[in-house]
């Protein structure tokens, strides 16, 4: 016989000591103790350079006497709404996150797709194809400088020994704009891999299983089991990357610096050649404020439209 004491259906058990509660002030105490250094951090990091961007964006800022801040302008907002450079670099923008955002989820799919499956060596493939996305932003940059460069690049050196000209990959328009939506490519394809292959994986099995023995093609089960299946993620991933390449900024400071001219000037490169190049705190302040506002529309827009989309395709 076991050496615990037998308990009876509904009666209290004999023994068991009554588990000790804190008080409940003294637990939210406890609780805003362990929050108060993440909310310090946030605030000091986060809140506070958002608001006073706001109030430099209705200011007037006095670098010559020092930092003299006088609120109550609208003269930067004006002057944005009538600025044709800033709404050429929107457009440089736009035109760099439709095609590398598309770009990224079409290879991210298919290269998820393969790796999906059982193949040889698959777990090696995985990990090189997520090194770039590991490495820093800066280093990337640097090197998608070097492989573009004239003068001793492979990518131009090849070119050489083939007997073709040379090409001027970060110096002509458009090549400069799509050099850098190779290097982003190259950076940010594994983000999207690493996404749609959780789901992928997270797929019940009975409905690929159902479609293999309905005799459904390879193209069939894609298009109509797992394209659809994989719609709320693929709305997230693109929604994440799509912001994230609104702000594109080191890479083209480091491949063309915003040339050749202003051709490959993005929102938030411009932002910083007015505020800290020209010394314009305030209209960089609402250049940068701007940005947000109008990453902000774009963002609730597409998921206006992806809702109704993916419901339409989840019901289909």
């Amino acid at each position: 016989m076991s050496g615990r004491p037998s308990t009876v259906q509904g009666a209290p058990v004999t023994g068991a000591r009554p588990i000790a509660l804190a008080p409940r002030g003294l637990s939210q105490r406890g609780g805003w103790g362990f929050l108060l250094p993440t909310v310090v951090v946030l605030f000091a990091l986060t809140i506070f350079p958002f608001i006073f961007t706001v109030v430099l964006s209705f200011s007037n800022v006095d670098l010559t006497a020092g930092l003299q801040v006088q609120p109550g302008t609208l003269d930067n907002w004006q002057q944005l709404v009538s600025d044709a450079q800033f709404w050429a670099s929107l457009s440089v923008t736009v035109i760099f996150v439709a095609l590398a955002v598309i770009s990224e989820y079409l290879l991210g799919f298919g290269l998820a797709l393969l790796l999906w499956r059982d193949l040889r060596g698959g777990a090696l493939f995985r990990v090189l194809f997520l090194i770039p996305m590991m490495l820093a932003p800066v280093a990337i940059a640097f090197m998608g400088r070097m492989f573009y460069d004239e003068s001793y690049g492979p990518l131009d050196g090849v070119l050489h020994h083939l007997g073709l000209p040379i090409v001027h990959w970060l110096s002509t328009s458009p090549l400069a704009l799509i050099s850098i939506v190779i290097v982003d490519i190259w950076e940010w394809t594994p983000f999207m891999i690493l996404l749609l292959l959780a789901g992928m994986q997270a797929l019940p099995a009975e409905c690929l299983e159902a479609a293999q023995l309905d005799g459904a093609s390879g193209w069939t089960t894609i298009r109509y089991i797992i394209f659809p299946m994989l719609a709320p993620i693929s709305v997230m991933a693109i929604l994440l990357r799509m912001i994230e390449a609104f702000k594109i900024f080191g890479p083209i400071l480091i491949l063309t610096g915003g040339g050749p001219g202003t051709l490959t000037t993005s929102s938030s490169l411009y932002a910083y050649f007015t505020g800290l190049n020209n010394f314009n705190l305030s209209y960089g302040s609402s250049l940068a404020v701007g940005l947000l506002i109008v990453v902000t529309i774009v963002a609730i827009v597409y998921l206006a439209i992806s809702r109704r989309l993916v419901a339409r395709v989840l019901t289909t």
